[in-house]
């Protein structure tokens, strides 16, 4: 594989190309052509935590594929994936999310695996200890539902349109029938069950 950052005869646009073979592949064979195929992980260590060398951020690049779904281990048509150094205290790693065999990962709550890795990795390596979510933030809106947005011309997801009516509307309410009349009077179709 090109490395632009140990050979000074290797490119970027080498090292893409060589990560991208997978998905130009599937994007030649099958129909429906694969866009979004570019999986982004930052991961950083704390300021006041210690120096990580090379070898230790490698490793923890590969525990956190793994965990992801992108690389699982043993997998030898796992997706291509490289991690960058750039800065002694993160890295980036970056995957195509097509295998070498022309499939797609699966990557549903991938999010949720990795930072199950990542709270055993703060562990493993003496690191600063995050709290793990519990899953209650609000969803961040899809793809698809910025998308729709952008191409309605709307200013935000309709999720990010009700769940603002619906925070105004609370404090508000003394009850459930008034949430459902303030909601019902601020233009959101209410169907009551």
């Amino acid at each position: 594989m090109p490395d632009p950052g140990r050979d000074e005869n290797a490119t970027l646009t080498q090292l893409g190309h060589h990560l991208d073979e997978p998905v130009h592949l599937r994007n030649s064979e099958f129909g429906r052509t694969v866009t979004d195929h570019v999986w982004h992980c930052p991961v950083r260590a704390a300021p006041e935590d210690r120096h990580l060398s090379d070898a230790e951020w490698g490793e923890i690049a590969q525990r956190i594929v793994e965990a992801a779904g992108i690389a699982p281990p043993g997998d030898d048509l796992a997706c291509r994936w490289i991690a960058v150094r750039h800065a002694d205290d993160h890295i980036h790693i970056l995957a195509t999310t097509v295998r070498e065999d022309g499939c797609r990962p699966k990557l549903h709550d991938s999010g949720v695996r990795v930072g199950d890795a990542c709270r055993q990795i703060e562990k493993d390596y003496g690191l600063r200890q995050l709290k793990k979510g519990d899953r209650t933030a609000a969803r961040r809106p899809t793809q698809a539902e910025m998308h729709k947005a952008e191409r309605l011309g709307w200013e935000q997801t309709s999720r990010e349109w009700l769940e603002g009516r619906i925070r105004a509307a609370i404090p508000h309410a003394g009850g459930p029938e008034e949430l459902l009349a303030y909601l019902d009077a601020g233009d959101v179709l209410v169907k009551a069950r």
